[in-house]
């Protein structure tokens, strides 16, 4: 495997790509600016009398469409490059200006860049598939499937911004992805002529051959290597319908192009395949299976694309771009690059829609809410934060029962003795956090008895297993040891412990205790609302309950004197959905948003609900916890309940609408002051 994994190597720097125009090969990525212009008098003077700049001809070659041009006098290549509403003659090299010039009133012009380089400090990179499967019209309401996304980014994630108060500029790049890429929109302010433009070009865009993934990721990479020297942040969107296509124009190791169609010239050939699939080209030299070279050829592009985020992030930091993947197709394609490319850096979500335009919509509405905070925090309107680094690797969630012995060190920490400060809970009366019980306590008290030197504490997951945009989530069980906490025992229900993922809060003695705060205050809201509402379990709405325990742990990095605050709740399974969100958007009768991140929801599925959240401004997350089997009698009377408001009429109220209602009544009873939203159910 060793020359293979040379050879691959060598393609990322070799492996030629095909588009209309000629053949053009994949190289490092240069700034515009470096792009070679060599001017004469003719073309600089028709430049000059066009209003036209040095650095849109860069950008041109860069970026823009590249067709062959009418031939010289003396029958000479030239290169015809459009971009941006300017049309650039060059020479064969496409080095040599010969002339330019503008498209006046052309559709495909886009508003001007808000300034050098943007001038903004949260930069937008939309890569959009435009591949021929694109222009599929099984998108109801919609001709094709490029139209319903141009249409849903033009109201869904571009209107909402125009909206932001108090937050940072932005700037907005377009890419079109099919064999090659083209950057159709380059640093765009957000404003009511982007919007038309994003219209028009969803009536006028075309989709054709294939959606390489590579070009387009490189294209970005160029866009944000301009953003490197500057304090800005990336927020990338790629969408796609599909896997990528980069292997079908590439080589294998020995240098056969084996996802190509077969053709007459002594290519080997290979069994022609079902579903009237023509032949491929097939590498004599070839193993079966997994090790086989057309295996080979996709796993690299996989990685590939994977190591273009990467790069994005050790190129501009981690913790300044945001990788959003949205996989907008059939539901059995193939999403699983997509996916990886999104869990690469920590900041990014992954997107799973199917063909509707309401998953659609939903999906770019939350990703609105993501970008506003994004734009509050750059702006001014938010800290700016610095990413920790003493956290350990993501790992896999483990799976322990009550009375499981755990190994400190293995994967888990345990904490007893001395390193157990406390466990607390926030009082509503008292306004603080007040000493709180453990939850097994006549487990604990029996452990006690037969062991007196038993200590108590907790157990803290050595890797974190899930994130969100503020936290990072751990499992959490409290235990008991008796040899100093070698090994312990868990006791009491799983919990999950969350901490900041970032410096400056890990300290902050604000940090946990407002989050306690505001959802005790959202707790006060909701037994109001069950009170008001009268109805029975499966109607209401309760929070749960969440603890800040202290331990003391030198691994820190930024640890003072080894203490470490965090967050604590009960571990909640399900399949999580979002009911609304921080940017107004609403699901409704069933069809709520689909969470995008385990570390944002601690709930469980059944008829009594609860809620939690784990970001301090959005008050909670809506959860459903199980009723005990005595409580039968109580579930029959409350669906009968259900089932008499259900079969009022179309317009009656259900279950599903408790979510909305109970958002509702915390902004009314509160006079307009406080809104709980952002809810999320099992």
């Amino acid at each position: 495997m060793g020359q293979f994994e040379d050879l691959f190597n060598l393609l990322s720097l070799e492996n030629s790509y095909s588009g209309r125009g000629g053949t053009k090969k994949a190289s490092l990525p240069v700034a515009t600016s470096a792009v070679t212009l060599i001017s004469h008098t003719h073309g600089r003077e028709r430049r000059e009398q066009r209003g036209i700049e040095r650095r849109e001809l860069q950008e041109a070659v860069k970026y823009g469409r590249k067709e062959r041009a009418n031939p010289g006098r003396d029958g000479q290549v030239r290169w015809r490059y459009t971009h941006k509403g300017v049309v650039y003659i060059t020479d064969e090299s496409s080095r040599h200006e010969i002339t330019s010039w503008r498209l006046d009133d052309a559709l495909d012009a886009p508003p001007a860049a808000v300034g050098p380089a943007g001038g903004g400090t949260a930069h937008v990179i939309v890569v959009v598939d435009h591949s021929g499967s694109m222009r599929k019209d099984d998108v109801p309401g919609y001709g094709s499937r490029t139209a319903a996304v141009y249409d849903c980014l033009a109201r869904d994630l571009v209107e909402p911004q125009l909206k932001v108060v108090g937050g940072s500029r932005m700037e907005i790049s377009l890419i079109e992805m099919q064999d090659e890429a083209e950057v159709v929109l380059c640093r765009s302010g957000a404003s009511a002529e982007l919007l038309g433009y994003l219209k028009r070009r969803s009536a006028g865009a075309v989709a054709r051959s294939h959606g390489n993934y590579l070009p387009a990721l490189d294209a970005a990479l160029d866009l944000m290597r301009e953003d490197a020297a500057q304090q800005k942040q990336l927020f990338l969107v790629f969408l796609s319908d599909g896997a990528p296509s980069d292997h079908i124009g590439m080589a294998c190791p020995h240098g056969y192009n084996v996802w190509e169609a077969a053709c007459s010239g002594g290519f080997h050939m290979s069994s022609r395949h079902g579903g009237g699939k023509s032949n491929l080209v097939n590498c004599p030299y070839s193993e079966s299976g997994a090790t086989g070279c057309r295996a080979l050829v996709r796993m690299s592009v996989n990685e590939k694309c994977l190591g273009r985020i990467r790069t994005m992030g050790d190129l501009l930091g981690r913790d300044r771009v945001s990788v959003n993947t949205v996989a907008f197709g059939p539901a059995a394609e193939d999403f699983a690059v997509l996916q990886a490319m999104s869990k690469v850096l920590p900041r990014g979500s992954f997107q799973k829609l199917g063909l509707s335009a309401n998953c659609l919509r939903t999906a770019f509405t939350s990703l609105t809410s993501n970008l506003t905070t994004l734009r509050t925090e750059a702006g001014g309107g938010g800290p700016g934060l610095t990413l920790r680094t003493d956290l350990r690797a993501k790992g896999q969630r483990q799976e322990y029962e009550e009375h499981h012995l755990i190994t400190n060190g293995v994967t888990f920490d345990v904490y007893v003795g001395k390193k157990f400060i406390f466990k607390r809970q926030y009082d509503r009366h008292a306004g603080e956090l007040v000493d709180a019980p453990f939850a097994a306590t006549d487990q604990l008290r029996a452990y006690t008895a037969k062991h007196p030197d038993a200590e108590v504490g907790v157990a803290h997951g050595r890797n974190w297993f899930s994130e969100g945009a503020e936290r990072v989530v751990f499992q959490c069980t409290e235990v008991v040891s008796v040899d100093g906490g070698a090994t312990a025992y868990a006791v009491g229900p799983r919990l999950v412990a969350k901490q900041s993922r970032h410096e400056e809060q890990v300290f902050d003695p604000k940090f946990h205790r407002t989050f306690c705060r505001t959802q005790g205050e959202a707790a006060e809201l909701a037994a109001l609302f069950n009170r008001r509402l009268g109805l029975g379990p499966a109607w209401q709405v309760t929070f749960l309950s969440c603890y800040v325990y202290k331990i003391i742990d030198g691994y820190y990095a930024y640890s003072k004197g080894g203490q470490l605050e965090i967050l604590v709740e009960e571990e909640l399974e399900g399949k999580f959905t979002k009911w609304n969100n921080n940017a107004g958007g609403v699901g409704r009768h069933g069809q709520a948003f689909a969470a995008s991140s385990a570390a944002n929801n601690s709930v469980a599925a059944a008829p009594h609900r609860k809620a939690n959240d784990n970001n301090a401004a959005a008050l909670g997350a809506i959860a459903e916890d199980e009723e005990e089997d005595e409580e039968e009698e109580e579930e029959g009377r409350d669906d009968e309940e259900e089932r008499d408001v259900n079969d009022a009429g179309p317009a009656a109220a259900g279950t599903d609408d408790v979510p909305q209602a109970f958002s509702h009544f915390t902004w009314d009873c509160t006079g307009g002051q406080k809104l709980v939203c952002d809810l999320q159910a099992a």
